[in-house]
């Protein structure tokens, strides 16, 4: 026992032999001199004359401590060190602090005081320094290029008191001249038309409408991008020797400043001989058939960088890697004629030997993975890789997607990288939105796009999740959904929707609830076709029923529950999801609801739906969309059929009119109606197309003209627009409007003018329509 005691004696003897004493902690300015400041003594993590077992415990701790300081926001500088001083050491930590701002004034300028203290986002009370002031300077600079004054300067002054620890600033404005670009001016253009010159710069003309888009401020940040843009525009119609010189401004009327670009257009090249150099592998002939350039067309630059890609892609599809190809330009000025030798270096044929992801510091590996379409002991093919790059892009999770094949060093394999830069997928929005159909409506969303429901925080596996909560004057609405796209490890997508929706607008005489459930499972079956299969169980109440109401109404109020399944096959070849210029989309879905489903609702019917897009001349879009359906009962429903919808219940009739079909008429109110009490009760059968031809107006915004035209029949499977019996027949309208692209906010304004109607319930009085959001 003895022995034990004197070993545990000799250790505590040398532990604190080695241990370190703290003999002084010593705040300083940046010269060195010590000064007091309190404030420190809160984050340091030690204290006069204790002991620390070793040197290493010392230095990480104070570098927490500098880290916890700078976080803070109390401080412009902070640092400390550790000086050994006889049998103890001493810290040292060197701050700047900052002051607390006490006064803000501004000096100069027409702008109201207190706007311009909100633009710099100063408060009183905060803490600050000099890069403080800086930063509110700049932006109060920008706050008075938003108020048309470019040329506007900003400079501050500061008052420090030590004592007090405060310190007071003054913005000095100079706000120089209002100014606006009435005219951008072109000189020396004599191919190019100017229209086409506007329209590839970012420096717009001040029009009417700029008070929504601000063009026609003058931005210097713009110069050099404007001027290479032009350059490229010639580039790229065979002017190769253009040059542009930087853009003059005019601001003798400053608020109609012109803004003049001088260029000189130099020679127009047309392609002479095209001449490929290092082919080896394969026939020239074959390789120069991926080429679209031809002798005699126009020199365009942006043309033969294609033909460069077009041979790096001959090659890269089967197997070669690192191939390069130069183009070099052989241009005669006096004949106008240019020749092209692409110099190709052709690389060699490489097998992928691993596929390594970097950057996703929350995304799963299998998230990227499954969506290569290039796999380890393959032969390299470019193709493929550029594929697997636009398909992780189209995932939404990355800022940046770049894959690149690396040697390994054993002969002919190679790894390919996929590195990635993740960006924020999660979404919280809140707002008030207020249209023609549903009135005012204030929502809450929130929303993640790669979403994983067995972890904390839930990101990563590329899962959707998103929860709504949308409340108004004319409706109410909860809605959560979650979608796995790859079910079962499998190109299958499953959904599962929860919903409740409340609807009083859909009549003035009946308000409408759903509530229910979809669940979904959705497959790739091409390029451009998908088909998904979805079952939805869902009971409708009909309440607030009108006692002066259509007995077809009256007939309905109560509860419903409906079993239904419906497959829709989409085919979808539009260049863009929203806003497209090309393409066509089309869905043919057939439904059926109750029978070995269950529920108290017996139907079936199909729905068919399609858009087309054209591009036209100067920029114009024709749209040509329409839809057809229609809908029978049958069963128990048939057998209950009374005088209306023949037991198509309320909520699976069919109705026109409103800001998705007819603009020329209220919501709903096109379809059969009852001529005693004029309500709208629905058909079983409906057509309708609308043809629309959009063209440019600014940036962000342009113009509508439209004509509609469509019906409602009462019986299923009747598309006779003529009508018979008390159906009236075909409705149609024109019109007008406005497309503004807002980023978040797209916005449909229409105003459109009855032509053909049942005039014993409409009338011929034009309409105004708006929508948030996008048509099918």
């Amino acid at each position: 026992m003895k022995n034990i005691l004197t070993i545990l004696f000799s250790l505590l003897i040398t532990v604190t032999a080695h241990a370190e004493v703290i003999k002084d902690i010593r705040i300083v300015n940046e010269a060195g001199k010590a000064y007091d400041n309190s404030s420190v003594a809160a984050f340091t993590s030690f204290s006069v004359g204790e002991q620390v077992p070793d040197r290493e415990t010392i230095l990480s701790s104070i570098a927490i401590d500098v880290n916890r300081m700078r976080e803070s926001g109390r401080y412009s500088y902070v640092n400390a060190r550790m000086v050994v001083e006889g049998d103890g050491v001493v810290l040292v930590y060197t701050v700047v602090s900052k002051h607390r701002l006490r006064r803000i004034a501004i000096v100069g300028g027409k702008k109201s005081g207190r706007k311009i203290k909100q633009k710099s986002e100063l408060e009183v009370g905060q803490f600050a320094d000099d890069s403080t002031f800086e930063i509110a300077a700049a932006k109060i600079r920008e706050a008075y290029r938003d108020y048309w004054y470019p040329e506007a300067k900003v400079t501050w002054t500061s008052k420090v008191n030590d004592e007090l620890g405060t310190v007071d600033v003054a913005f000095k404005i100079d706000e120089g001249p209002k100014m606006g670009i009435k005219h951008i001016e072109f000189e020396g253009n004599d191919i190019i038309e100017d229209k086409q010159l506007r329209k590839v710069i970012q420096q717009k003309e001040k029009r009417w409408w700029s008070f929504i888009t601000g063009s026609g401020k003058y931005k210097e940040e713009v110069v050099d991008a404007d001027v290479y843009a032009i350059k490229t525009l010639y580039m790229n119609n065979g002017f190769l020797d253009v040059r542009v010189s930087d853009p003059v401004m005019d601001d003798s009327k400053p608020k109609k400043s012109r803004l003049s670009f001088r260029i000189e257009e130099g020679q127009r090249y047309r392609i002479g001989k095209v001449l490929l150099e290092g082919i080896e592998a394969y026939p020239e002939n074959e390789v120069r058939r991926a080429l679209r350039l031809r002798p005699g067309s126009i020199a365009s630059v942006e043309n033969s960088e294609r033909g460069s890609e077009a041979i790096k892609a001959y090659y890269g599809n089967r197997g070669y890697v690192r191939t390069m190809v130069r183009p070099v330009y052989d241009a005669n000025a006096e004949t106008g004629i240019v020749n092209i030798t692409y110099e190709v270096t052709e690389g060699r044929v490489g097998y992928i030997n691993a596929v390594n992801i970097s950057g996703n510091e929350r995304t799963l590996d299998k998230v990227i993975r499954r969506e290569l379409v290039m796999y380890p002991g393959e032969k390299y093919n470019r193709s493929r890789i550029k594929t697997s790059e636009n398909r992780l892009r189209n995932l939404n999770y990355f800022e940046v997607v770049t894959i690149n094949p690396e040697a390994t060093g054993e002969g002919d394999k190679y790894d390919v990288n996929v590195q990635v830069s993740e960006k924020p997928t999660g979404q919280f929005t809140a707002g008030v939105g207020f249209s023609s159909v549903d009135s005012l409506v204030g929502y809450v969303e929130l929303s993640q796009g790669n979403f994983n429901w067995k972890t904390w925080p839930p990101i990563g596996a590329g899962q959707k999740f998103k929860i709504r909560l949308q409340l108004g004057t004319s409706r109410n609405d909860v809605e959560i959904s979650f979608i796995e796209p790859w079910f079962l490890n499998r190109q299958l997508s499953f959904g599962i929707d929860l919903f409740h929706h409340e609807y009083n607008y859909f009549s003035d005489s009946y308000d409408q609830q759903n509530d229910g459930f979809r669940l979904s499972l959705g497959k790739p079956l091409s390029r451009w076709t998908r088909g998904n299969l979805a079952y939805t169980l869902e009971q409708f109440r009909v309440f607030d029923v009108d006692n002066s109401a259509s007995q077809a109404i009256k007939d309905e109020e109560g509860r419903r529950l409906k079993s239904s399944l419906e497959y829709t096959w989409t085919f979808d070849s539009r260049d863009r999801f929203f806003n497209p210029t090309k393409g066509n989309k089309t869905t043919i879905a057939p439904y059926v609801a109750g029978g070995m489903l269950g529920g108290e609702t017996d139907l079936y019917g199909v729905r068919v739906r399609a858009t087309h897009y054209w591009p036209m001349i100067w920029d114009m879009i024709f749209n040509l969309r329409g839809q057809i359906e229609s809908v029978e009962a049958f069963g128990d429903s048939k057998k209950k059929a009374g005088t209306y919808g023949e037991g198509v219940p309320i909520f699976d009739r069919m109705f026109l009119g409103g800001s998705y079909n007819l603009r020329g008429f209220e919501y709903r109110d096109v379809g059969p109606t009852d001529p005693v009490t004029e309500d709208t009760y629905g058909g079983n059968s409906m057509a309708f197309w609308t043809a629309e031809l959009t063209y440019p107006i600014w940036n962000k915004i342009r113009g509508a003209v439209f004509y509609d035209w469509g019906f409602v029949n009462e019986d299923s499977w009747d598309f006779n627009p003529s009508g018979h019996g008390d159906n009236f027949g075909y409705h149609d309208d024109w019109g007008i409007g406005l497309r503004l692209d807002l980023p978040g906010f797209p916005l449909h304004l229409d105003y459109a003018w009855p032509i053909t109607y049942d005039d014993r319930y409409l009338s011929d009085k034009g309409r105004f329509n708006f929508l948030i959001g996008h048509t099918f």
